[in-house]
């Protein structure tokens, strides 16, 4: 797998430091118990270079999608898709129902400057800045897994729906999935949640990535997009 940068991991993990839909995990219904799932790769943060040329999967989208960055510096980490969350899962990914229980779920974190319960304009231009570099990542996970015949998807981290697959009628929670999955601390702000990071408070970008490949191929996904 993917190794920790040291260098990186060290700046990322000092002081503690969600807006977009996922940050607030308003809108999902899997909030349960908070039990921690053993993940099968345990939180890693990597740098992974990004190519200057976006993946064809990102033209469906028709936005601008920022290059300007040549890598994004992430916490990810590798999780069977828990029972609890599987008929919510194909709910929101009608493409995997009756294989809900071979979905990975990858749950990712991008350190901020400012903390994302903010609502100056500098901080969501940073939002802004996050969303493309999640956009640019996720595609080059997707099509990687694709291109070895495994189906994969993100949720876009601003509605919470489907990003390259069918859509379903109910939309992902990022701040719920990294609250079963991680056991992460989320809490009330007015109407919604938010996520707090252990490292970095709220200081986080979260957004998610699943994919039907077995954890070995996803490993060697990844491992593939470090050397890109």
């Amino acid at each position: 797998m993917p190794s920790t940068v040291a260098a990186v991991g060290r700046e990322l993990s000092g002081a503690p430091h969600t807006g977009h839909a996922g940050l607030a995990g308003g809108e999902g219904r899997i909030r349960k118990r908070a039990v921690r799932c053993a993940p099968l790769v345990e939180p890693v943060v990597a740098v992974f270079p990004l190519p200057p040329r976006l993946a064809a999967i990102l033209g469906r989208l028709r936005v601008h999608i920022d290059t300007g960055e040549s890598q994004i510096a992430l916490q990810y980490s590798v999780h069977a898709c828990p029972r609890r969350m599987r008929r919510e899962i194909g709910l929101v990914f009608p493409d995997v129902i009756g294989r809900e229980g071979e979905l990975l779920i990858l749950p990712t974190f991008q350190k901020t400057r400012s903390s994302m319960v903010s609502y100056q304009a500098e901080t969501q231009a940073e939002k802004d800045a996050k969303l493309h570099l999640f956009y640019r990542w996720g595609a080059e996970l997707v099509a990687g897994l694709r291109k070895r015949g495994y189906w994969a998807d993100v949720t876009d981290p601003m509605s919470g729906m489907a990003l390259f697959t069918t859509c379903g009628p109910s939309l992902y929670p990022d701040v719920e999935g990294a609250e079963i999955l991680l056991r992460y601390t989320p809490f009330n702000l007015g109407n919604c949640f938010v996520l707090s990071h252990p490292h970095w408070g709220t200081h986080i970008y979260p957004a998610t990535a699943f994919t039907l490949a077995p954890a070995g191929v996803v490993a060697e996904v990844l491992d593939e997009m470090l050397r890109t």
